[in-house]
């Protein structure tokens, strides 16, 4: 269906909905840089991904819902008689079903992932453009905030700064703390190091998972304190203990764009590493993804330069997910690579499991090692031995847990951001 009869309909929802009473919700959808995709694989390829989503779109809604382009890389569904909870289920619906698409390009693998605002009347509207320009402002605050998310209008501001104030209240009271996943080697079966995830522990003791707050932390610029403080912790750990472990912490753009600090932490914690060969490499791996990675490649090798020269690794996460990380491999010296989940969850499927087994091959001839991400079953453990992919990591072999107690980390991780940390004031808290 195109925009004329789009228009057509929603004249017609509003209509029904004024007379009756009723709600009725749209929810307005785009492809995630569909101009990198058109740019690098043509507008035919384009064109495909185009009747693909549209396909999962109706295919994710049903019959009940009016699906159609609204524009360029945009979608409308109208869904009648549908409030606020009906439809946050059907966006979930929906990203789950086109996130779970796995397109063919050429040499590459293109996961599409898509944008979506919610609105609904007559809450937000009760005339077609009252209604779109709330679905529009959805659309654009899910963008702004990173892409592949959903944004609903309803208490939009007063949950981000909900949320907002308790990890701001968290980091000044260091309650923000790493929980530590194991990863495994799936041939020996012997933990061969382990990945730090950001964790809040509230005033009354629950602990949030990252998911939870990191979309805040985005948006109040705080991204890269998480990441200070999460490094710090994992530094502070390989003081103390003496596990022979590779340590991965995630590190986000927005912490890459604060070199000197980085730089700085790293000189200072007095961490002793093994000599490994002629060459000191720490065992010390830093993640990024390729959403993370700023967009000029000479700029991203030049902020990763000093941390490579100084014997941290690198790692690229969430393999698979995005339509250059190909290029990554090429242009960066990668050390580990992180197979997205989404597809490790598929793997069971023959046409996934030749994706894996592809990258995998790939990445052995670059002398990288491969790591499958949220493995969850022994039949994925099986499959994964069977390609020849040589680490994982998931709830198959263990959750993120707290080291020891909460009163150990906050020791641990002890810094006074009104002071400045090694002397520092004005380097640890620029704006970026």
């Amino acid at each position: 269906m195109g925009r004329t009869l789009l228009n057509k309909a929603l004249k017609l929802a509003c209509a029904r909905s004024e007379r009756t009473h009723a709600p009725f919700a749209v929810i307005l959808f785009s492809i995630d840089r569909f101009r990198l995709i058109n740019h690098r694989f043509g507008c035919a390829f384009g064109n495909r991904v185009l009747r693909r989503v549209c396909r999962a779109a109706a295919a994710a809604l049903g019959r009940a819902a009016v699906v159609g382009r609204w524009g360029n890389d945009e979608f409308l569904c109208i869904l009648s008689d549908c409030g606020a909870r009906q439809v946050k289920a059907q966006a979930k619906a929906l990203n789950e079903a086109i996130s779970g698409l796995v397109i063919a390009a050429e040499n590459h693998v293109v996961n599409v992932t898509v944008s979506i605002g919610l609105a609904w009347a007559p809450k937000d509207g009760t005339t077609p453009q009252e209604i779109l320009n709330a679905a529009d402002e959805a659309l654009y605050e899910a963008k702004r905030r990173g892409r592949d998310r959903i944004v609903a209008t309803e208490n939009l501001e007063r949950r981000i700064f909900g949320v907002g104030a308790v990890l701001e209240m968290a980091l000044r009271e260091d309650r923000v703390v790493p929980a530590y996943q194991p990863i495994v080697d799936l041939y020996t079966g012997a933990r061969v190091a382990e990945e730090a995830l950001a964790r809040i522990v509230t005033a009354d003791g629950q602990v949030l998972a990252a998911e939870e707050f990191m979309e805040a932390a985005g948006q109040f610029r705080l991204t890269y304190k998480i990441d200070w403080m999460i490094l710090l912790a994992a530094l502070t750990r390989r003081q103390t203990h003496d596990e022979d472990l590779v340590h991965f912490v995630n590190i986000s753009g927005d912490l890459l764009r604060h070199p000197r600090l980085l730089m700085d932490l790293l000189a200072s914690t007095k961490v002793s590493f093994p000599r490994k060969g002629a060459t000191e490499v720490k065992p010390l791996v830093i993640e990024v993804t390729e959403r993370e990675l700023l967009e000029n490649m000479d700029l991203t090798r030049e902020r990763l330069a000093p941390f490579v020269d100084f014997g941290v690794q690198l790692a690229l996460d969430d393999f698979g997910s995005g339509y250059s990380s190909f290029q990554y491999l090429a242009d960066l010296p990668v050390s580990y690579l992180k197979i997205d989940g989404r597809l490790i969850s598929r793997i069971q499927e023959p046409r996934v499991l030749s994706i894996v087994r592809g990258i995998h091959a790939i990445a052995t001839d670059l002398g990288i090692t491969t790591l499958a991400e949220y493995v969850e079953t022994a039949k994925q453990v099986e499959l994964l031995r069977e390609v020849g992919i040589h680490w994982a990591q998931g709830h198959h072999f263990g959750s993120a847990l707290l080291d020891q107690s909460v009163a150990d980390h906050r020791r641990a991780m002890s810094v006074n951001w009104e002071k400045g940390y090694y002397g520092y004031k004005d380097v640890i808290l620029p704006q970026p």
